[in-house]
């Protein structure tokens, strides 16, 4: 497929805000538990791996396609890439901030980083924290430890709901400290 395919025409024709926000859900509700990528890539563009950033390119490019059917990579003219600015500028507004990521309460910060050091790289991940080998790096905004709650409960629920004790009591207790500051702050 190439410009001459008429898909550029295609999506050109099809793009508009309403279409832009579907692609930004669309790569929301793929990305459930992992989250704090969008975040990372939105907050500092700069520091974070360039892993992560791939990862977040893909995920536009898989949700561009399936919501309009064009695939950018082999799409070549600029304003079929504008498109794709669009969303990345998007998930950026969404994102930035921390998005839907839970503020740890302050003073509670060690205790959850020493809960996160005991999960398994997935359940880490889910939580927002990059996991990069034996490296883990749990996710700060403007100085605010942030949890992806709804990362750490879909985890909950993978195979059945049936993860170890240990792992569930864990998982559980940073739900709760993060559940009981937003409570504090509501």
């Amino acid at each position: 497929m190439d410009d001459s395919s008429g898909w550029n025409d295609v999506l050109l024709g099809v793009w508009s805000e309403r279409v832009r926000d579907a692609v930004v859900d669309r790569i929301e509700r793929s990305s459930v538990g992992r989250h704090g990528w969008l975040a990372r890539v939105h907050t500092d563009p700069d520091r974070v791996r360039p892993g992560l950033t791939e990862t977040v390119h893909q995920l536009v490019l898989a949700a561009m396609r399936d919501e309009t059917g064009a695939d950018l990579g082999e799409l070549g003219s600029q304003a079929a890439w504008d498109c794709y600015e669009q969303v990345w500028d998007a998930l950026a507004l969404r994102w930035a901030d921390g998005g839907r990521l839970a503020t740890v309460p302050l003073g509670q910060e060690p205790q959850v980083v020493r809960l996160l050091e005991r999960l398994p790289a997935e359940a880490a991940v889910a939580a927002a924290v990059d996991v990069d080998g034996d490296l883990r790096d749990p996710l700060w905004i403007a100085g605010r430890l942030r949890i992806d709650a709804a990362g750490v409960r879909a985890y909950l629920q993978l195979d059945g709901g049936r993860t170890p004790r240990d792992l569930h009591a864990t998982l559980t207790a940073i739900l709760a400290i993060v559940d009981e500051g937003s409570r504090d702050e509501g």
